[in-house]
């Protein structure tokens, strides 16, 4: 297949990638991270930030993200696969386990050499094996690409590791999704560290990914195909149903609902700090701060070893529970009811843990009666999003295109740039260790130096 010319980006020396990190936050936030009067609070500033870049995306890439929805299209339409080796924050499936809301069923994970034939599609940032671009080279495979912190393609390619760097997704790619994302992957700046923190690859990749597939659908709607959509939402019927008006593009739309929800995280500042100072306490009393879901792939993923995350941070989910009286959890959530997660909230409460959660509340707009986890835990954030998809369209059995993720993941850095507030408070000026993405050149070595600052002093 004939591919797009590939156009480097500007490089960036070694030398200057402190000024990488203040060229990203550039008119974007206030110096370092603070609550002064006047400025805006610390846990407000992440989410300003990731709207500013998906804005800059609309306005510059609106056109290839509409062409890449209508290629999906086509390619389902002919009976072709749909490959989704996609950034979803730290991992490429975070929004893809099972019984996922709002999910529909005709994405397949990854890029399968054996199965992966002439005429399927390919949504790819994340990169691949040699193999798999091997493979690519040599089938006819239609490629929508992106950039990625880990890869060859990004702003400040030249600092990375040089196993790494010439896994690139844009000579294979027919469609090019330009984000402008750096080899950091993170762009809150602290004063003391010299690791940006706030990865921007889970809210802002994860909303183009339902952007995208929110045309896609409306398209395969117009030409009367039907697909299945995953979760336990009730089958769409009856006339009440507000189904989309097809002949309306959904990009702006979606982002329109995502920078409400997103804007509403203000509305739980208050608890937002009170999920920070509980992980605070936490940390300054010797205990560990835990991040839980179900699936150790999302959420958990998320929040630990992440770039741009905390060296203390640790991972638990249904396979793996622990904690003790002297710990916290902060439990990610995607059902309010789920019978997994409230299991494991009568664990942690068994242990004499305290206990936050984030996630939606409600299914449908409606407060399941009986027990949910938000009304059993001691702080919950998330009240602005729902469990199920945010669209109903003709031909798909449930709505589509679910918010939960984006808006939880945003939350929890806005979380962690309080934590990052309260600690400089608290000790006089510390600053919690913060990972560099280990596609670095040196990125290995500095997260061994803060993971023994972590171990030395809990944080």
């Amino acid at each position: 297949m004939k591919r797009r010319d590939a156009v480097r980006m500007i490089p960036l020396t070694l030398a200057g990638i402190g000024e990488l990190v203040k060229k990203v936050n550039a008119d974007q936030m206030c110096s370092g991270i603070c609550s002064a009067q006047g400025q805006i609070p610390a846990g407000l500033q992440y989410q300003k930030n990731v709207l500013d870049m998906l804005t800059r995306v609309r306005e510059n890439q609106s056109e290839n993200l509409l062409e890449s929805a209508y290629a999906i299209a086509r390619t389902l339409r002919k009976g072709r696969s749909f490959w989704l080796n996609w950034d979803q924050g730290h991992s490429t499936n975070a929004e893809m386990f099972p019984e996922r809301c709002g999910m529909p069923l005709f994405c397949k994970h990854g890029y399968n050499i054996k199965e992966a034939k002439d005429g399927d599609a390919l949504m790819i940032n994340r990169i691949l094996s040699k193999d798999g671009y091997d493979d690519l080279a040599k089938k006819d495979i239609l490629v929508i690409g992106g950039p990625s912190p880990w890869s060859g393609d990004n702003i400040g390619y030249e600092n990375i590791r040089d196993d790494i760097r010439p896994l690139q997704n844009r000579p294979f790619s027919d469609i090019w999704i330009e984000t402008n994302i750096t080899c950091l992957g993170a762009i809150m700046q602290i004063p003391g560290m010299p690791a940006p923190i706030g990865p921007i690859s889970g809210p802002v990749y994860m909303t183009i990914l339902w952007m995208i597939l929110a045309d896609a659908c409306r398209v395969l709607s117009i030409e009367g195909k039907s697909f299945e959509v995953d979760g336990d939402e009730p089958k769409l019927s009856g006339d009440r149903v507000n189904w989309i008006n097809t002949a309306d593009p959904l990009l702006d739309n979606f982002l329109d609902i995502v920078r409400r929800e997103m804007e509403l995280i203000g509305a739980e500042l208050g608890n937002i700090r009170q999920i920070a100072k509980m992980a605070v306490d936490t940390l300054l009393d010797g205990g560990t701060v835990y991040y839980y879901s179900r699936y150790r792939y999302s959420f958990a993923t998320e929040a630990t070893g992440r770039r741009g995350g905390f060296a203390f941070a640790k991972g638990l989910d249904d396979e793996n529970i622990a904690g003790t009286s002297k710990d916290c959890v902060i439990m990610g959530t995607y059902k309010p009811d789920d019978e997994a997660d409230l299991k494991n909230l009568d664990k942690f409460r068994a242990n004499g843990m305290r206990i936050a959660s984030l996630g939606p509340i409600t299914r449908n707009f409606q407060i399941p009666e009986g027990r949910t986890v938000h009304k059993e835990t001691d702080v919950h954030v998330g009240r602005m999003m729902d469990t199920y998809g945010v669209y109903a369209i003709p031909g798909f059995d449930k709505k589509v295109c679910p918010t939960s993720g984006i808006i939880m993941f945003t939350i929890n850095w806005a979380i962690s740039m309080e934590i990052i507030e309260m600690i400089r408070q608290r000790t006089g000026g510390n600053v919690p260790g913060v990972n560099f993405s280990g596609a670095l050149k040196w990125g290995s070595e500095f997260n061994s130096r803060v993971r023994s600052m972590a171990t030395d002093r809990g944080y």
